[in-house]
């Protein structure tokens, strides 16, 4: 009798969990369908082209299939600062392997941190223009290569 109730007992639980699952997932589908709703009326409201309409729509599915609809800034803000530095040094720990970077003491490393900030770059965006003046550094960490042997450089 012990092992059938804590069998049920088990399945119960499963049951939950799944149930739990499935609410968030639904909970997610509706913050993407509520945020589609509000760029679509805000590109109506601009005036948008059709074809700026149809970029706007490709990159906020991008963002959003890579962030899973999470801004991180945010999120960062409302920790303590010790804490936004440790994942800001995670985040960033990549530029150990610049010797520059690397030869910096640690509160001169964590301003650098904490200037920097992630970007997403859809398929055919312009990170730098030819003959502009540089404005800012780019770090490149992860590329998609047959889009990029397709650019001219």
């Amino acid at each position: 009798m012990a092992i059938i109730g804590l069998g049920l007992l088990l399945f119960a639980l499963l049951i939950g969990n799944m149930q739990n699952f499935l609410q968030a997932l639904g909970r997610r589908k509706l913050e993407m369908q509520l945020r589609r709703r509000d760029v679509e009326q805000w590109m109506s409201h601009r005036r948008l082209p059709e074809d700026l309409r149809r970029q706007v729509r490709q990159a906020e599915r991008f963002s959003w299939a890579a962030t899973r609809g999470v801004n991180e800034e945010q999120l960062l803000e409302n920790l303590p600062e010790d804490l936004q530095r440790e994942i800001r040094r995670h985040f960033f720990k990549f530029l150990n392997k610049v010797r520059i970077f690397s030869l910096m003491d640690e509160p001169l490393f964590d301003a650098v941190c904490e200037k920097l900030r992630q970007k997403l770059y859809i398929r055919g965006s312009d990170i730098l223009y030819q003959g502009s003046p540089v404005e800012k550094m780019v770090f490149i960490v992860r590329v998609n290569w047959r889009a990029l042997e397709q650019m001219e450089i």
